[in-house]
This record gives C-alpha cells, sequence and structure tokens, in this order.
C-alpha cells in the first residue's frame, strides 16, 4: 500500500497551533539530478574534504573503544575500507539515519548524515583513487571528553547491571536482572542519558565471521527497559524510566525541561538480548550527565514516555508470510498539550517504515511530523532541536502508520514463510511510536506558541 503525505500548508491558519518546519524541501530536482549537481570538480583529497565529513558524522562511532568494529580518525586507519565507505554513503546505509530528508521536520540536534553533495564529494575521492592530499590541510584530531567510548563526555554517574552471560546459539533472552544502587544522596535533574553494552570479553563490537550482513548481530542487547522499581507512568510520572534500543545513540534533554533522578533510587534492568554465534559475557552500562545543583526546570517531563503509542493494535497485528507493504494504523488523543521532544519508531525485523502524523482539534486540519525507515540493527531515537519539536494542543490526535515487509526481500527477516504476530522476541514484531514528551499547562502552552511567533518573525524579517 503506498502512502501520499499530507500537506503541511496552511501553518498559520489554526489559532494557537503551532508546528514549526515541518517540511523544508529545497527544490523539485530529483536525488540522481542534486546528486549530479553536487558532483565536485577538481582535486578531492582526504585532509581537505573527506576527514571534517568523517569527523563530524562517523567518528562517535568508529574510534578508538567506539561501538564500531574499526575507528576511521586517520589516513591510514580509513584508506583500507574507502571501497566500502563509497557504498555505504550512497545507499545511506551509514551513517545510520533513516528520516526521510523530503517529508516533515528536518531539524535534529542528533543528526549525523551526509548532504547529497558530501556524498557526491566521498565518492569522487574514491573514484579518484582516495589520495591522501596536503598533510597541512588536515583539521586537528578530534577531541573527547572521554576515552572509554561516552558520547556524552564523561558521565558524573555510571550504573550497571548485573553480568549477563549470553550463549552462543539459544532462544531470545527476556528477563529482568537487578536493582542495583545509583548511590545518589539527593535529587537530580538529568541533562543526558547514554547506554552502552559493554562486552567483557572483546574491546570493541564485531561481526562474527560467516554470518551474513542482515545478520541481527552487532549488537546482544536488543533493548534495555531502565526504570525504578514498581514504576507505573500512571501511578508515579516523578518515577524514572527509559527505553534504550538497539544502535540508538544518547539522549539529550532541552534545557528548559526537568527529568529527575531521585535520591536513593535503585535501577531495574528489563532486558532482552539475543544470541550472536559465540558466548558473550555482557552488562548494561547507563551513563548520565546532570545539570548543576540547584538547576529548576520551567517544564516537567516524566521520567518516562508519554505513552506506547500503537499498543492499541497489539491484538490486530498480523503480518501475512511472504508480504511485503503491509500497513497498520493507530490514533491516540492528547489530553493536554505537550511538546514531543523525540520522534521514534519501534518495530522489529519485519518493520520497514513508520509515518506520524497530528490531526488537530480545530477544522481537522493534518500535518505529517516525520516518516522514518526502519532497520533492526539501529533502532534511532531522533531528537528534535527546541524550536522545531511539535507544540501540540489538547485534543490533538496522533496518527501512527506503519509498514512491515516480512518478504524475502527483507534482509533482516530470517524466516519469510511465517506469519508474524506481536510478541517480544525478534523474530515475533511490534509496532510502537515511543516519543517523549515534555507535558504543559495550558498557560505555557499558550505562552510557548507566542514565544515560537514572535522567534518566527524576527526570523521573517532577516
Amino acid at each position: 500500500m503506498t502512502f501520499k503525505p499530507t500537506s503541511n500548508r496552511g501553518w498559520k491558519s489554526a489559532c494557537l497551533m503551532w508546528s514549526v518546519g515541518l517540511v523544508a524541501v529545497g527544490g523539485l530536482s530529483t536525488r540522481a539530478q542534486t546528486a549530479a549537481q553536487a558532483t565536485p570538480r577538481g582535486e578531492v583529497t582526504f585532509t581537505r574534504d573527506i576527514a571534517p565529513i568523517l569527523q563530524r558524522s562517523c567518528e562517535n562511532c568508529h574510534r578508538r573503544n567506539g561501538v564500531a568494529p574499526m575507528p576511521l580518525s586517520t589516513y591510514e586507519e580509513v584508506r583500507p575500507w574507502a571501497r566500502s565507505i563509497k557504498v555505504k554513503t550512497s545507499l545511506r546505509e551509514m551513517p545510520p539515519w533513516y528520516i526521510e530528508k523530503y517529508i516533515g521536520i528536518q531539524k535534529f540536534k542528533n543528526d549525523p548524515s551526509l548532504s547529497d553533495e558530501e556524498i557526491a564529494t566521498v565518492a569522487t575521492w574514491v573514484d579518484r583513487g582516495a589520495p591522501r592530499g596536503n598533510p597541512a590541510d588536515m583539521p586537528p584530531p578530534r577531541q573527547y571528553q572521554d576515552t572509554e567510548g561516552w558520547n556524552i563526555g564523561t558521565p558524573d554517574l555510571v550504573v550497571s547491571s548485573p553480568v549477563i552471560t549470553v550463549k552462543a546459539v539459544a532462544p531470545d533472552y527476556n528477563n529482568e536482572v537487578g536493582p542495583s544502587p545509583t548511590g545518589l544522596t539527593e535529587d537530580r535533574y538529568i541533562k543526558a542519558i547514554e547506554v552502552k553494552e559493554t562486552r567483557l570479553d572483546a574491546a570493541f563490537q564485531r561481526r562474527v565471521a560467516g554470518r551474513t550482513e542482515g545478520d541481527l548481530n552487532y549488537f546482544t542487547l536488543h533493548h534495555a527497559g531502565i526504570q525504578s522499581p514498581g514504576f507505573g507512568m500512571d501511578e508515579d510520572r516523578n518515577g524514572f524510566n527509559f527505553v534504550y534500543n538497539l544502535g540508538a545513540g544518547p539522549t539529550f534533554y532541552p534545557d528548559n525541561t526537568g527529568v529527575v533522578l531521585k535520591a536513593g533510587t535503585e535501577l531495574s534492568f528489563r532486558l532482552h538480548m539475543h544470541s550472536v554465534g559465540r558466548e558473550m559475557t555482557v552488562r548494561v552500562d547507563v551513563g548520565f550527565k546532570f545539570h548543576p545543583k540547584g538547576f529548576k526546570p520551567k517544564y516537567f517531563q516524566p521520567g518516562g514516555y508519554f505513552a506506547n503509542l500503537g499498543n492499541s493494535a497489539k491484538d490486530d497485528l498480523i503480518i501475512p508470510a511472504g508480504e511485503d507493504n503491509v500497513r497498520f494504523d493507530s490514533f491516540t488523543t492528547l489530553r493536554q498539550p505537550v511538546i514531543l521532544t523525540t520522534f521514534e519508531p519501534h518495530m522489529h525485523m519485519s518493520g520497514k517504515r513508520m509515518c506520524v502524523e497530528v490531526i488537530y482539534p480545530s477544522g481537522g486540519r493534518r500535518e505529517t511530523l516525520n516518516c522514518a525507515g526502519y532497520n533492526h540493527n539501529w533502532v534511532r531515537s531522533y531528537i528534535y532541536e527546541d524550536d522545531a519539536a511539535p507544540l501540540l494542543p489538547t485534543g490533538t490526535i496522533l496518527h501512527v502508520m506503519g509498514w512491515y515487509n516480512n518478504s524475502a526481500s527483507n534482509p533482516r527477516n530470517i524466516e519469510p514463510r511465517n506469519w508474524k504476530f506481536w510478541g517480544n522476541r525478534s523474530i515475533d514484531d511490534m509496532f510502537i511510536f515511543l516519543p517523549k514528551v515534555t507535558f504543559l499547562t495550558e498557560e505555557q502552552y499558550v505562552e510557548e506558541v507566542a514565544a515560537r511567533q514572535a522567534k518566527q518573525r524576527v526570523h521573517s524579517s532577516k
């Protein structure tokens, strides 16, 4: 089934309704035309043209002690992988970023994706022999606050799960372990969170020899639910609940939003792990960066997710064997104003694509927030820039759409002959939208709308 994106025209027409930057298409040219126009002329070298791209978009993972299998910081490290880099970037498989660039909001804090021009630059460099260039053109090495691979910098607090042994070949592991004490003696507001799978018997994540490209064995950890024991989203919004999915990067919260980790908290780990072809001894590490002591947030954000949007379709998630483009829909009505701070699809190995649109309460106006492809090796959380995060009034309907590929054309689908149903295993499937949300009062919503309108007027006058 095909999906035609809804129009985002007329954003000024609805009173007190605001959604910034939903579509930012710079022209009507096709991707092929854009890439052709972007083809670099003249000499393209590693030191001047390629190294800055890798430093910005690749080194967070491809560095010493990073999660990627090889560092890409120097010419000597990059040169053997040049042709593979060309292929992966041309297909937009690397860096892993699946937001569709011609639909919806395009302003994200954690966007490492390459422009068409940068992809063409990489291809030209490889095709012309991958020259090093003048050493004087090489940018200074990127400096990291932390040498252990943390992308949030050295954490203020690290809490670890108990050690788990994952057998070489075994059914998926689904269990709750812990709790692990945080050691906090006072409440602290969280600025950023990062979760790492730490393999105690290997320095780097690496693929098992002989396993196929679509195989799910970059990580043993599929996802981790990290929460204070007894946390209930509806009963205790001050508790802590965080869901990490494989391949996701760190989460940075807006500076005006408060997510609290309370004194004396212990954290339990609800782990879903799977075998990768050799026995692995692992633990899950959670790193926290805190706001300074005394920080007082303007807005409240609960320690968990707003809702498992899509769960209403749990009983209806039936994906026939061998079928592609199987679509499901789910609808949820907001009971108070909110700011969506992230866009986060959650599916399993048959997942192909997710779109989310909003239907406003006044006049039924519809806006497409985002569409994203889905790759079960890299379950990304897309963090909106603060001024672009969807600001939604009470009564807005969130419409979640998901597409599945249960055919042999899906490289991550190990058994296309089987029907797929809702379940926790990777070979089952899910249909969940997991946005992190800042809750507002009606007064705060009016205030935030006015502030964004004022910024838009200033921007328009320039």
